[in-house]
């Protein structure tokens, strides 16, 4: 069809499927757009669950410390306290780089794992490569001897 001249006809009717094209289309991104959103719900929503198991698990820590329970604002004050000496922060700021430096270091781990591999596996063809020719070589030199 690209050769040849389209009639009016032909042309309407190519215009008429470009348009039940961009329909079809426009609806698939309507039914995408709330699928997304339905699933970014859904994401925020385990996320903050997470993060209430996490908070939840901090604060059993935290209490498990103190010999009595208090109500939360002065656990509130505690921890307010904590923050306003310089030692005490410097300490967190200590952990938190630490944790930092083990998230990178496994990081690197993960990733000269997944190089390694194929590197591995060009040693062992290079490693085969060079074992072959000696074998051929003691099996020549063996028929050599009988001969």
């Amino acid at each position: 069809m690209s050769n040849k001249k389209l009639t009016t006809e032909e042309k309407i009717e190519k215009s008429k499927e470009y348009e039940d094209e961009m329909t079809r289309l426009q609806n698939k991104m309507k039914t995408m757009r709330a699928a997304k959103k339905k699933l970014d719900a859904e994401i925020a929503d385990e996320l903050e669950k997470a993060e209430m198991v996490t908070d939840q698990a901090v604060g059993k820590k935290f209490r498990s410390k103190l010999d009595v329970s208090l109500p939360l604002d002065k656990y509130g004050e505690i921890i307010d306290f904590m923050f306003m000496h310089d030692d005490c922060v410097e300490f967190i700021s200590e952990v938190i780089e630490r944790h930092n430096l083990e998230l990178e270091k496994a990081k690197a781990e993960n990733s000269a794992a997944t190089e390694s591999v194929p590197a591995d596996d060009n040693n062992n063809i290079e490693e085969d490569a060079e074992t072959a020719p000696a074998d051929e070589v003691v099996h020549s030199d063996a028929g050599s001897e009988l001969a």
